[in-house]
């Protein structure tokens, strides 16, 4: 599928910019065609107010806070959500079914998804890691996360009473799960894969 973008020197935010050089580390672009049209969404991930852009065939037409709901016009619905790095969700809704929208050349979720076609056990291997990094985190930290909510609602006087036991690791290895999360974070958002048990 072809997806049509303007060229530079056109007015600011009317027309869609490639992507090119350092896009890569901050822009997402997901692109799907309908009606005898392209569409585009447009995201910055360091976008505080997390804005989600619709252009079609180049030309921007909407923008939304996340998550976005762009009616079509036709009963068809782009449906985009931000996660903490990357997409919880691209897709386009029709009749009930859903399509994902797709990577854009120079965007890290292209390369991503280019890793996956050309080195599909290594990037089996690499999604299987991060899972297990989450979870692994998930197990381990989230009692921390409890008994600092406890103490948190107890300074403000409310006190709950309770205290959940944690597993004692060692500094070296929390911050190396510290580390290792951020990384296995980052891979489940540039493959647009979200579970709001591990990824939020």
């Amino acid at each position: 599928m072809e997806l049509t973008v303007c060229e530079n020197g056109q007015k600011s935010g009317d027309f869609l910019r490639p992507a090119k050089g350092a896009d890569v580390f901050w822009r997402g672009l997901f692109g799907i065609g309908h009606g005898g049209s392209s569409y585009v969404v447009e995201v910055d991930f360091f976008d505080i107010r997390e804005k989600v852009r619709l252009y079609r065939d180049g030309r921007l037409v909407d923008e939304q806070k996340s998550p976005a709901r762009f009616a079509l016009g036709d009963g068809a619905v782009i449906e985009a959500a931000m996660a903490l790095y990357g997409m919880k969700r691209a897709h386009l809704v029709e009749g009930g079914r859903a399509r994902a929208l797709l990577p854009l050349p120079g965007t890290a979720e292209a390369l991503r998804f280019a890793f996956d076609r050309e080195h599909p056990v290594a990037s089996r291997a690499i999604a299987v890691g991060a899972w297990t990094v989450l979870a692994i985190a998930l197990v381990t930290q989230f009692p921390h996360l409890l008994n600092s909510l406890a103490n948190g609602a107890a300074w403000l006087g409310f006190p709950l009473g309770f205290s959940v036991p944690t597993l004692p690791l060692p500094e070296w290895l929390n911050t190396t799960l510290g580390v290792l999360g951020i990384v296995a974070g980052l891979d489940r958002g540039l493959r647009m894969v979200h579970n709001p048990l591990i990824d939020d």
